[in-house]
């Protein structure tokens, strides 16, 4: 029975991913910072194959306190799925702001992967699954930092793909658009007015809706790509998921990123996504 380690596992794509397993021939370690707080999460640590953990990924003493505890345990897939958004301009969002999305997006993933690589290349087996975002393919306004986060791990697993190949780790990025989870209600989402920017804040209220009524996805889509990587005789280093990701990125790609800079200086909304219905062939927001 391979082991299976998931971050982030109270509510959300975590919650899926941790149950999607847990119902296979897998023994499941679900973490969260505080697992006591899903009524969800402790009904499945009552499975006979899933064990709940209590996990800080931003905490080093926490994630060798964990991996101490585990013992027993050889992990064989790691999913990193512990991550927080949020949201604001460059000029007015603080630094410390910045500091928390990259220890926890960023760090924190790293964290985890340093545990497992040892053993993994000593067995030569192994999957390490790194959830990004799409928002790791292409810039979004108001959301910089986050940007950064995603960009970064996306960088990391990359490399490390290279790197890892020989000892036969599978490494993949798992890159949502937007996913109905609790997480668009965590780190302010939406950003509080700012007097010469909310010209922004009108396209990413109108575009989230969007996505959250028409063109996102459940977790539960998520979890299933996950399981499937792990299984697939054909592995992919990235999946784009959910129809606004995929949209998202092919457009940013197709008409490049001077367009995009050239797209902030339409100052009509109206007018900006008439410019964005024209590519897309729908309306966006």
């Amino acid at each position: 029975m391979k082991v299976v380690l998931v971050t982030g596992c109270s509510t959300g794509i975590g919650l899926a991913t941790a149950t999607l397993f847990s119902e296979g021939d897998y023994q499941v370690i679900a973490t969260a910072r505080n697992p006591e707080s899903s009524e969800e999460l402790i009904e499945l640590g009552k499975k006979d194959n899933v064990l709940l953990k209590e996990l800080d990924v931003c905490d080093q003493v926490s994630v060798d306190k964990l991996f101490d505890e585990l013992n027993d345990f050889d992990v064989d897939i790691l999913v990193n799925n512990a991550g927080v958004g949020g949201s604001g301009s460059v000029e007015n969002a603080g630094i410390e702001f910045a500091k928390i999305l990259m220890e926890t997006n960023y760090f924190g993933a790293l964290r985890m992967i340093k545990k497992v690589i040892p053993s993994m290349r000593i067995k030569k087996s192994g999957a390490i699954i790194n959830v990004s975002s799409q928002a790791g393919r292409r810039p979004f306004a108001l959301m910089s930092h986050y940007c950064a986060t995603k960009y970064a791990l996306n960088g990391l697993s990359e490399s490390m793909a290279h790197e890892l190949a020989r000892f036969n780790i599978r490494v993949t990025l798992i890159e949502p658009g937007t996913v109905i989870t609790p997480i668009f209600g965590k780190g302010n989402s939406i950003p509080e007015d700012e007097e010469n920017y909310s010209i922004f804040q009108e396209r990413m209220i109108r575009q989230v809706t969007k996505g959250l009524t028409e063109l996102g996805c459940g977790p539960e889509v998520i979890a299933k790509c996950m399981v499937d990587f792990v299984t697939t005789e054909d592995p992919k280093l990235h999946y784009l998921l959910a129809s606004d990701a995929v949209d998202n990125v092919d457009v940013y790609e197709k008409y490049g990123p001077e367009t995009w800079v050239a797209d902030g200086e339409i100052l009509d909304n109206d007018e900006f996504f008439s410019v964005m219905k024209d590519r897309y062939g729908y309306e966006i927001g």
